[in-house]
């Protein structure tokens, strides 16, 4: 058996700075619920956002125990990499706290060149929940030699 290389927390924490999207596992009743997201990382916590009446917020509400995972591979998937986080989700009322979490998803939208103005209504504002996941555990695994020293999967002739 093969094990992957580990990851350790400081690349962990570099890449959750820098991935924009993640997915989230919930718990809907007898089936898990996954579903890709766009996330903030600050001060060792994960951020979403939602529609305060959406399905994630209802899921998160009723059951704050979720994973989140995130990852960044090649074409050929022979350098890749990916974080498992698990953790209890809450509402952030703090309105200093949501800013802050917004204001990074906004950058990371804004970095990734979808947006190029990216503004949040104050009507809008109060209709959107955001999330933070406090982490309790987090694992992270990388492909051996970060991908070097793997040829590209052969494409057959058409």
């Amino acid at each position: 058996m093969t094990f992957l290389p580990a990851m350790n927390r400081d690349e962990m924490e570099r890449m959750l700075g820098e991935e924009r999207v993640g997915r989230i596992g919930l718990n809907d009743e007898r089936q898990p619920y996954v579903v890709p997201t766009d996330f903030a990382y600050m001060d060792g916590a994960i951020y979403i956002h939602t529609p305060s009446n959406g399905r994630k917020a209802r899921l998160a509400r009723d059951d704050p125990h979720v994973c989140f995972e995130v990852d960044r591979y090649n074409e050929a998937v022979t350098d890749f990499r990916s974080i498992l986080v698990r953790g209890e989700i809450r509402e952030v009322s703090d309105s200093a706290e949501r800013r802050s979490a917004m204001d990074i998803l906004k950058e990371k939208a804004v970095k990734s060149g979808d947006l190029t103005e990216y503004t949040v209504s104050p009507d809008s504002f109060s209709r959107i929940l955001v999330l933070r996941i406090d982490i309790s555990e987090m694992s992270g695994i990388r492909s051996p030699l970060n991908g070097e020293g793997h040829h590209k999967a052969r494409v057959p002739p058409h």
